[in-house]
């Protein structure tokens, strides 16, 4: 009997115990989503993220409560006793996992912009298990056979344009996520679509670790050349931040590597720097991604084959546009020939001005962009360097936001108390003609070795408007132009400039949008139209009158000469 009793003391300590471990990890649990900012309501000027409370490694735990939320929001659709109607079912899933896509929205808009190690390895965990989440919804065949219900039965419901354009696309989306594959296939599918979600995280991890990792530094004063004197001192700048007390760094972020490629005569250095850009991940060693790209080439070329398509390019193309690959190569073969026949002509007028250097070897792909600014300045008086003293980037950025009031009647309005995720981040509130709130816009302008390269627009909050409550959105603006230096402001070259209008056109498109759905808005369209707003906005950029309206000299305040244009376009 004491034997019983005392093991049923001890097995009832033990269990208090783990349920006050239980306990006590939930209440630990509660306190973390009660004290992190990402989860809280942003009580800010126009709902805006308050960077200065969060951190990075606020992301993942705020991640994991709001999956956990989310699959709470689809348990209640799926497990709605009441008849599927498009209300309950349709908007019902609109709505749901808005916690998820604020938390999502604002983590891949910073970690491609302004990353760290934590948040680089925060992506490594939660990318995987953001496609197994959203799997796990898009083949629940229950949750699916309420949509589908509602899709059959559409005709019975008053639905506008808008309201159907939904059922449509969340419909197709169920089918396309393979909803109605298997058992088999779908556990196939779903180990397919985690795996690619790591391997793009490890591909964009090694491509900017590759980028960072690069240096050519050099001592020789001529070989810049005639390299501009922005260039150049960022380069020295460079060098300092690198360790050297003299001599000039050049990296391969764009607004090193062009101008180096451009200017220096010395053609074994140009070659050396273009093999550092044209290699990454392709050096061998731990960043390499040559295995990365096969393992995603096969495993998209199985997804397809699951999906029913041939291949992958079919899989994409079919909810795009172009609607399928032989619409894309009739496009592609009307351009080929003349394409090709222009690009032989380059090449021999460029290796001719090779030759003429006394240099008698083959053309090399490192020689382009020196020989073609050559030709310009001998052929064609033109030198780019020229025309850059009168786009200065604010002056560029405001010359935009002046287009947009021009042709939208839109406001910029500086919001210099708002923080963004980099000090270099500009934040503006856009208004209407009447005043009206219509959203914000963050602006990121320069390169640095935390941003990933190119340029793109983000939405951090989608426009909405359902059952008459009205989201304004919020954008950013980003790009890797070259930073300010001691003695110089941030000059852009032409194309620098046209890439401002160009962003800044998907800007728009996600500012302007007027939708009751925010899956819906904004940039939420086909991929191969999605550009159309921002090549629009990009052809304003040289238009003679609105030159003259922004294109001034940043000492001077010379308006751009007409004869200096006209060159650029013969050059061009």
């Amino acid at each position: 009997m004491k034997l019983y009793l005392t093991t049923f003391i001890l097995i009832f300590t033990l269990i208090s115990c783990q349920n006050n471990e239980n306990k006590s990890k939930k209440n630990d649990t509660a306190m973390t989503d009660q004290n992190n900012p990402l989860l809280k309501d942003w009580n800010t000027p126009f709902g805006t993220p308050p960077f200065e409370e969060i951190s990075s490694k606020d992301y993942l735990p705020a991640f994991k409560t709001a999956m956990k939320q989310h699959n709470q929001e689809i348990g209640n659709i799926t497990n709605n006793p009441e008849a599927p109607t498009f209300k309950n079912t349709i908007v019902a899933l609109e709505k749901s996992g808005h916690l998820l896509k604020r938390v999502s929205n604002l983590f891949f808009a910073v970690e491609s912009a302004n990353t760290d190690k934590t948040l680089q390895e925060t992506s490594k965990k939660i990318k995987p298990e953001l496609a197994a989440h959203y799997d796990q919804i898009s083949m629940n065949k229950k949750l699916f056979d309420r949509v589908n219900e509602v899709y059959k039965n559409k005709d019975k419901e008053s639905l506008d344009s808008e309201d159907q354009r939904l059922l449509e696309e969340t419909y197709k989306n169920f089918i396309r996520s393979g909803v109605n594959l298997p058992a088999d296939k779908q556990k196939r599918l779903k180990e397919i679509n985690k795996k690619l979600a790591a391997l793009s995280q490890q591909f964009n991890d090694n491509l900017l670790a590759e980028t960072n990792d690069f240096e050519l530094y050099i001592t020789n004063k001529a070989d810049l050349g005639e390299m501009p004197q922005q260039a150049v001192d960022a380069a020295a700048e460079e060098a300092v931040k690198r360790g050297h007390k003299t001599g000039w760094s050049f990296t391969l972020q764009r607004p090193s590597i062009y101008p180096f490629l451009d200017y220096s005569p010395n053609r074994a250095l140009r070659e050396k720097i273009f093999q550092g850009y044209a290699n990454r991940g392709n050096n061998n060693n731990e960043h390499d991604n040559k295995q990365i790209i096969e393992q995603m080439v096969q495993l998209r070329a199985e997804k397809a084959h699951l999906l029913g398509h041939d291949n992958f390019a079919e899989y994409v193309l079919e909810d795009n546009m172009a609607e399928n690959p032989e619409n894309v190569y009739n496009l592609l073969n009307q351009i080929w020939k003349p394409a090709l026949e222009t690009a032989k002509y380059d090449r021999n007028t460029l290796a001719e001005a090779m030759k003429a250097d006394g240099i008698n070897e083959p053309f090399r792909a490192s020689d382009w962009r020196y020989y073609v600014r050559k030709i310009r300045a001998q052929k064609y008086d033109f030198d780019q360097s020229a025309t850059k003293p009168y786009f200065e980037v604010n002056a560029v950025r405001d010359g935009a936001f002046l287009l947009a009031h021009k042709l939208f009647g839109l406001n910029f309005k500086p919001l210099p108390e708002l923080k963004g995720w980099h000090k270099d981040q500009q934040v503006f509130e856009v208004t209407d003609t009447t005043g009206k709130h219509v959203g914000v816009i963050y602006m990121d302008f320069f390169a640095r070795p935390s941003k990933r390269g190119g340029a793109w627009m983000n939405e951090i909050r989608e426009q909405s408007n359902i059952d008459g409550h009205f989201v304004t959105p919020i954008v950013t603006n980003n790009f890797n132009f070259p930073a300010p230096t001691k003695s110089m402001p941030s000059l852009l070259s032409f194309s620098q400039a046209q890439t401002v209008f160009h962003e800044f056109g998907h800007g728009l498109h996600g500012l302007l949008s007027n939708v009751k759905y925010g899956s819906l808005s904004g940039t939420n369209v086909p991929r191969d139209f999605v550009e159309f707003p921002s090549q629009v906005m990009e052809n304003w950029m040289s238009d003679p009158e609105m030159l003259k309206l922004y294109a001034k000299h940043y000492k001077t305040g010379e308006v751009l000469p007409a004869s200096l244009v006209e060159k650029m376009n013969k050059a061009n």
